[in-house]
């Protein structure tokens, strides 16, 4: 039987981004992910030439992932503004394990200008994201921009809320508290400051 290489590129990929959820990006080493892949070292860089070029590719695995909720939350209701906003903060075990894994990168990207490149793309598709949403609601006359900053930086810091204080913040919590944020960067964009 043939090997599927994009397949088995996307699998250990996939287990990278597990591993970075669980412990961090300094333990996903070559060594670690074959081990726990049951492949050898050299299998893994059949693949990926280093660790920097495993990452990238983790990171756009893990970017797709999100891109993909998101875009299905927009497709099954089209109308609900609050379930395609629930797709980006870490309220189920998928979306835990997705920001984890983001905060690990974002650690990462501090110190790696070409990991920081690939984060602001990612966010760029964010904020894309938020400007759909956005427009649904507002005039298309008026200027979303700096709604769409407030509310990436509400949902990110609320994100961050989410993940260290998970008791406080249940699901109806996070549910409120994100239509709340739409609201407010809706008023933000149809009442600007001068």
């Amino acid at each position: 039987m043939a090997i599927d290489h994009e397949k088995r590129r996307h699998d250990i990929a996939t287990l990278t981004i597990d591993m970075i959820a669980r412990e961090g990006i300094e333990a996903a080493t070559i060594r670690r992910i074959a081990t726990e892949a049951g492949f050898s070292t050299t299998a893994i860089t059949h693949y990926f030439a280093d660790k920097q070029e495993l990452l990238e590719w983790a990171f756009q695995i893990l970017a797709h992932e999100g891109e993909r909720r998101f875009e299905d939350a927009r497709k099954e209701e089209p109308h609900d503004i609050l379930a395609a906003l629930m797709t980006l903060v870490p309220w189920c075990p998928v979306n835990i394990r997705r920001w984890k894994a983001y905060l690990s990168f974002w650690d990462q990207a501090a110190r790696d200008p070409d990991l920081a490149a690939m984060l602001a793309q990612g966010t760029g598709v964010g904020f894309e994201f938020l400007r759909q949403l956005l427009r649904t609601r507002v005039r298309p006359s008026l200027d979303i921009e700096p709604a769409a900053e407030m509310l990436n930086a509400m949902i990110q810091g609320l994100a961050l809320q989410m993940l260290v204080d998970p008791k406080t913040w249940n699901e109806a919590k996070v549910r409120t508290t994100l239509a709340d944020a739409f609201e407010l960067a809706i008023l933000k964009a149809e009442h600007p400051k001068p």
